[in-house]
């Protein structure tokens, strides 16, 4: 049976971070990113540089910048915000991107193409789903089938009284305790 420093050491996670800064960068920024760091113990730091982009992705306010990524592992847990806190004392805020290693949108950024293959999607073997007849699913005829079957379903409710019943109010009884006046007049 295994003790529960082997467990504990078999269960350690890495947070994945990465941080996007546009245009130069200050003196000694790596360095002083990792001394920031130093509390979620950064086991890794990796950085990346595009080239000058009209208009960087994740920047739109800018213009002709280079973006330097950096891909940030951590061994400790830190949050989007409490990193942002750190790199904002480095670089304007106007001037970076933290996102979360998991984040969906940097999935999404990860996987895109910028280069069109040429090749039609609705080809592929996993998007063809078969012949499609859009009379089934559109059009007049399609409208005319379902009102039927609405019209249908609805006979059928009453016919069974299992659908939504109507439930009336008893009728008011009419108060004449208000009519006459307080002071004896008629």
């Amino acid at each position: 049976m295994k003790t529960f420093k082997e467990y504990l050491a078999e269960s350690k996670k890495a947070y994945p971070f990465k941080i996007k800064v546009a245009g130069d960068l200050p003196e000694n920024f790596e360095k002083d990113l990792k001394d920031c760091l130093g509390a979620a113990n950064p086991i890794a730091i990796e950085k990346s540089k595009t080239p000058i982009q009209a208009k960087p992705l994740d920047f739109p306010d800018l213009e002709n910048q280079e973006v330097h990524t950096f891909e940030v592992t951590c061994e400790y847990p830190i949050t989007v915000p409490e990193l942002s806190e750190h790199v904002k004392w480095l670089v304007p805020e106007t001037h970076f991107r933290v996102r979360n290693g998991a984040d969906p949108a940097e999935a999404e950024h990860a996987g895109f193409d910028l280069e069109p293959s040429g090749e039609a999607v609705l080809e592929q073997p996993e998007m063809n789903t078969g012949k499609i007849k859009a009379k089934d699913y559109f059009g007049d005829d399609f409208n005319k089938s379902f009102l039927k079957d609405l019209e249908k379903s609805s006979k059928q409710n009453k016919k069974d009284k299992t659908g939504p019943t109507e439930y009336k109010l008893p009728k008011a009884k009419a108060d004449k305790a208000g009519l006459k006046s307080a002071m004896g007049s008629k």
